[in-house]
């Protein structure tokens, strides 16, 4: 990987906490990742490029991803929903009204359905949304972001963000957009990279989260403390287990090329028969969950 001049490097405050004066982390695929010395979030270096950022997310970037139409990845998907859902319920939501924020094809909205959720999502790229909405059981998709959806203010009981908060930079406005969409008592989960965690600490540009799309990944500290200030009350912070299989993983060190023992999981994707390829098995890889509640 070539090597960077990190002095000559772009070095913006730091998204979350505005802090100055970051540290280079290192380059993935053309970007800069800098580590603010204050909150530990990374981020990248120059501002997200709006064209650049539209290219990435293409009308085939959530199939491509297996997002829709491989039934062994969509199984995983809605597993790890569900897990995530049941956390949730133990906490005493007010109501049943669902709000997944970036719901891609609908694979988890599909999942809240199931469970008796009134489900809605919300998604950027209008034909992932179109696949969401033919879900059975899924009440409503809309296209756009949080900030230009129209709800009620206090009208949901739980949003969640699947791997979305890293995708949004900065996200001050839309933190304060789920307090006033939440109800009183109601609940906002986030599964999203731990920038501090082990795996990205030893990986460093061949972790498998340093995608150009993902804006900001965060330390526990800094969501938390993010979400503070808009207003909500952090009940939990975790270790984030996700459930995948072989299938899934082939799927992102294929297209993710830099991701570090992505030669070996190509290698167990041609040996390995494909029954076994769909098996599902916890896992983690540098994650974390947050669940805040709306006083």
């Amino acid at each position: 990987m070539m090597q960077m001049n990190t002095n000559a490097v772009e070095k913006r405050p730091c998204p979350v906490c505005r802090a100055p004066r970051p540290e280079f982390f290192c380059t993935r695929d053309g970007v800069d990742f800098l580590r603010c010395l204050s909150c530990k979030c990374l981020y990248q270096a120059a501002l997200p490029d709006a064209a650049r950022l539209d290219a990435i997310y293409q009308s085939q970037y959530h199939v491509h991803r297996g997002h829709a139409g491989d039934s062994s990845l969509e199984s995983v998907k809605q597993a790890t929903a569900k897990s995530y859902l049941q956390l949730i319920d133990r906490h005493g939501p007010p109501g049943r009204r669902y709000l997944e924020v970036g719901c891609s094809a609908g694979a988890a909205l599909a999942a809240a359905a199931a469970l008796g959720w009134h489900a809605e999502g919300i998604e950027l790229s209008g034909d992932a949304a179109e696949i969401a909405r033919a879900r059975p059981g899924v009440q409503a998709v809309h296209t756009g972001d949080l900030l230009s959806a129209v709800f009620a203010p206090g009208s949901i009981d739980v949003i969640t963000f699947f791997d979305v908060i890293e995708h949004i930079d900065p996200p001050h406005e839309t933190l304060r957009a789920v307090h006033r969409a939440l109800a009183p008592g109601g609940l906002v989960l986030m599964l999203t990279p731990d920038a501090c965690s082990l795996s990205a600490r030893l990986m460093k540009a061949r972790w498998p989260h340093l995608f150009p799309e993902h804006v900001i990944i965060y330390s526990r500290s800094a969501l938390a403390d993010a979400l503070r200030r808009a207003g909500l009350e952090v009940l939990r912070i975790g270790f984030a287990m996700k459930r995948v299989n072989l299938n899934m993983l082939i799927r992102h060190a294929t297209i993710h090329p830099h991701i570090r023992f992505g030669a070996a999981v190509r290698l167990l994707g041609k040996i390995i028969p494909r029954p076994l390829q769909d098996r599902a098995i916890p896992f983690n890889i540098g994650e974390f969950y947050l669940i805040a509640r709306r006083p």
